[in-house]
């Protein structure tokens, strides 16, 4: 089967790959199963968040002109598969001249489409409508935003879970806490720097780990005593959470981010603020405190550092809670099933 793949993003190995590997796992797959593949890449402005809603109705303009004049030598596929929300114009376009099948794939979009704040969340997403407005089979992938209920009913969204390392690692926890992320005020991780200030104050052997880069990164640096390890490849992100006893959740939003996965599937602790879904996607495999609390949220960390039998028992508990999630090559497996039956049946 030939799949035009329509994506900015160029990664195709889910062992070196940074932040979530749908992708990679998605090509993986179709590889194994014999599919051609070819990735059709973008025209995109490296531009910051506040320009980028100025732009973007050019970026649509020239991707939906440029992407079906990349493809016109490639022949006809059987499937168009778009990865971004905006571009999935420039697919639909592909799929009509081609009259192949289109499928396109959408991470939630966090509490703000979903809770009134429409607005908000179309400054900070504006692709994302048009994946929930433009026709097609859409995987919704659900991260605890409920973002599927974004648009008309018509667009046909098939609901994924997050999914977890096929792999937990089984790694010695030091009485260590972390953060995984973007160094970005959205992702709270000015709230975490105050959080683990005072975390030192009343363990001054508690270890920090940090995962991640960003305009943050400077604030953190002038704390020697955390350990920065910036953006690294998946599995690596990994196997370091996995050395901790805490993962700080500290999102001021709702939704389900898949490093708390990656935490509980490994043994460590989430501690996040009791918001959106996360209270419902957690569940008794973490600790929730309240809404911007950081005290709170300090002393739930300092708990779980010093009291080794509430610790081992909250771990117990977090493993648990994981695998009720499938792992990365089951979603994997049942996306590309529900492909070859999009294809097969000639419908959406």
């Amino acid at each position: 089967m030939k799949v035009f793949l329509i994506s900015p993003w160029d990664e195709t190995d889910p062992e070196t790959v940074r932040g979530a590997p749908d992708q990679a796992y998605l090509v993986r797959g179709m590889l194994e199963k014999a599919w051609e593949v070819k990735r059709i890449a973008p025209v995109e402005f490296r531009i910051p968040q506040l320009l980028r809603l100025a732009f973007f109705p050019i970026e649509i303009a020239l991707n939906t002109i440029v992407i079906p004049l990349k493809v016109i030598r490639w022949g006809k596929p059987h499937l168009v598969l778009c990865l971004d929300g905006k571009l999935a114009l420039g697919a639909l376009l592909v799929s009509g001249l081609t009259r192949a099948k289109l499928a396109k794939f959408q991470h939630g979009i966090k509490d703000y489409l979903t809770r009134g704040n429409r607005l908000l969340g179309f400054l900070v997403n504006p692709d994302v409508p048009l994946n929930y407005w433009t026709p097609g089979l859409l995987f919704a992938v659900e991260d605890g935003s409920g973002a599927w209920v974004v648009g008309p009913k018509r667009v046909n969204p098939v609901r994924l879970p997050q999914a977890r390392p096929s792999e937990a690692p089984d790694i010695r926890k030091d009485k260590r806490f972390a953060f995984c992320g973007r160094l970005h005020r959205i992702k709270g991780a000015e709230r975490f720097l105050r959080v683990a200030r005072m975390i030192r104050e009343s363990i001054p052997s508690a270890k920090c780990l940090v995962i991640g880069e960003g305009p943050l990164s400077e604030d953190f640096k002038k704390e020697p005593w955390i350990e920065i390890l910036g953006d690294l490849p998946h599995r690596e992100a990994v196997r370091w959470i996995a050395t901790a006893r805490v993962l700080c959740a500290v999102a001021p939003y709702g939704n389900f981010t898949l490093p708390v996965l990656e935490a509980m599937s490994a043994g460590t602790v989430p501690v996040a603020f009791d918001v959106g879904w996360t209270r419902d996607m957690i569940g008794p495999g973490g600790v929730l405190v309240p809404l911007f609390d950081e005290k709170a949220m300090a002393e739930e960390v300092i708990r779980l550092l010093e009291d080794d039998d509430v610790f081992w028992e909250k771990s117990r508990l977090a493993r648990e809670r994981a695998r009720d999630f499938p792992t990365w090559e089951e979603r994997t497996d049942e996306i590309l099933k529900r492909l070859e039956a999009l294809c097969s049946k000639g419908s959406f």
